[in-house]
């Protein structure tokens, strides 16, 4: 049940402040959850809507965004409607976390009379390609939050004490609105301050970085990205409220991000199951990718779409042992592949395949669970 008092003080609290572009946020959601409960409002509902789209608030209350004083260029890249290409494919206990997440949010959470603050920080850790950007962007479409994200390029600085000044700018910016602020990769400006080949000036840009966590207002969202959580100072850990691992994908997450690529004229060429096995092992962005490549290869070598699929994802199997390849070949004979397509897939001989594959069934090398 939507609590209209407290929306009303949320509300009453923008104004005060004078932060018109939160106070059409606001508006916008509400009016959106109001046209769900009340279908008599219908028009009058869609009308206000239509006066406060992304389009208006842009337009009518967009700031400059803050530069650096050296090259001029801008600190931050500003979205206000954060898109997801495809939906995400998330792990069922990375999907709980982040749905935990947005309903914390919800105004009917409780968190706050129970003098709870929603969680305000988030640390992504995790191999590249395996949904961090992504899960920002889902969580600040889902919040319908602007997303904020900090240009590494602009902010690092060659004078000394600039980039710290950045950074204080940057969060001064966005602090007072309601926001999604993703710091990608957040190592290069967190290192380790007991890493002697680091001059000072980065010792202290650490300092700085904590101190602007440990006061980041709970009713926006920071989220801090790496690739190498092994370079992060120590005490940056503890700042956050909630570090999450992102993982290489299951064989059958591959699977049905597969499914969701492939297209549909081809959707029964080939099980998804026989790609997920040669794909196993890769992330999600090295999957797509290799999605996109066949897709594109097909179309200039006029070949099959399935065809250049099979010969990008055999090269995932090149460089395997001999026990490997003839794993994948008995999975490849069992979904309908034909032996000599099979041998320039795998790089296998002919005899070895024949002799192989007659005899006892190999067992896949995983079970992609």
């Amino acid at each position: 049940m939507v609590d209209i008092d407290r929306q009303f003080v949320h509300l009453a609290r923008l104004a005060i402040e004078n932060r018109s572009e939160d106070i059409m946020m606001l508006v916008r959601k509400t009016l959106t959850g109001l046209a769900k409960r009340r279908p008599d409002l219908e028009t009058d509902v869609s009308y206000l809507l239509s006066r406060v789209s992304n389009k208006n608030i842009v337009r009518s209350v967009a700031i400059p965004l803050p530069v650096d004083l050296e090259s001029r260029l801008e600190l931050l890249r500003r979205d206000y409607s954060p898109s997801v290409d495809v939906e995400p494919i998330w792990s069922a206990p990375l999907g709980s976390l982040l749905n935990e997440i947005i309903c914390e949010r919800s105004s009917d959470s409780g968190l706050r009379e129970a003098g709870i603050e929603p969680t305000k920080s988030l640390l992504f850790i995790g191999l590249p390609g395996t949904g961090k950007t992504l899960a920002a962007h889902w969580l600040s479409k889902q919040l319908n939050y602007p997303l904020f994200t900090l240009d590494l390029s602009a902010v690092m600085s060659s004078f000394l004490g600039r980039t710290g000044n950045n950074i204080r700018i940057v969060l001064d910016y966005v602090r007072h609105s309601q926001v999604v602020l993703l710091l990608d990769e957040f190592d290069a400006i967190a290192k380790r301050r007991d890493d002697d080949l680091e001059i000072g000036e980065l010792k202290r840009l650490v300092t700085v970085i904590l101190q602007e966590i440990d006061s980041w207002p709970s009713h926006s969202l920071l989220i801090a990205a790496t690739n190498h959580p092994d370079l992060l100072d120590p005490a940056v850990w503890r700042r956050f409220d909630r570090v999450i691992e992102f993982q290489l994908p299951t064989k059958n997450e591959i699977e049905k991000l597969i499914s969701n690529l492939v297209p549909r004229d081809h959707i029964n060429d080939i099980p998804a199951s026989l790609l997920a096995d040669l794909l196993f092992g890769k992330s999600f962005a090295d999957v797509t990718r290799t999605m996109n490549t066949a897709k594109r290869s097909s179309l200039v070598r006029h070949v099959p779409f399935i065809q250049s699929l099979l010969e990008l994802s055999a090269e995932n199997y090149r460089g395997r042992t001999k026990k490997e390849k003839l794993s994948i070949a008995a999975i490849m004979k069992d979904s309908g592949i034909s032996q000599r397509q099979i041998a320039v897939l795998t790089g296998l001989s002919r005899d070895t395949l024949r002799i192989h594959l007659t005899s006892t069934p190999f067992q896949t090398i995983h079970t992609g669970t």
